[in-house]
């Protein structure tokens, strides 16, 4: 029978993490990225934007192309969370699961927040074109995935 920390932790995963689809971003690729970047004491923020190369570059004309990039580019990030998640979950007490579980929650939903915040500045702005905001928004989700990704992955790491 599953524990109450994990039966918690499976409902904050389907909130924050909703639906999974055919993901963009290759994770052995960015976990990589990560810990080079790590072992070289810089910044490991730099492995989102490679992972998000293609979204990216994906010219200016093609907003929905860029959008449902960025969005199975967040699919990926939320699938290589729940895994990490299910690590944590596995190898660790049931408080330092929990734990995890809240840092997640929260971490995740400071990073939408950013995102709400940055969509409704650009929509005041009046500058921005709505493709170019809907473009943005998309980014920055897959950017708060992103984020969320690397913090849980290293929390992972570190009970090994």
């Amino acid at each position: 029978m599953p524990s109450r920390v994990t039966r918690g932790l499976g409902a904050v995963l389907a909130v924050c993490l909703g639906t999974f689809a055919q993901a963009d971003v290759d994770l052995a690729t960015a976990d990589t990225c990560l810990t080079d970047h790590l072992s070289h004491n810089q910044n490991p923020s730099a492995c989102i934007d490679q992972a998000h190369q293609r979204c990216l570059t994906t010219p200016e004309t093609m907003t929905a192309s860029a959008v449902l990039c960025f969005g199975q580019a967040r699919e990926a990030w939320n699938i290589g969370i729940a895994a990490n998640m299910d690590n944590i979950t596995q190898n660790a007490d049931d408080r330092i699961a929990a734990i995890a579980a809240v840092e997640l929650k929260y971490d995740l939903l400071a990073n939408l927040m950013q995102c709400d915040r940055m969509e409704e500045l650009a929509k005041l702005g009046a500058v921005a074109t709505g493709d170019q905001i809907a473009r943005q928004r998309a980014q920055c989700e897959a950017s708060a995935a992103g984020l969320v990704y690397l913090r849980v992955k290293m929390r992972a790491q570190s009970l090994q």
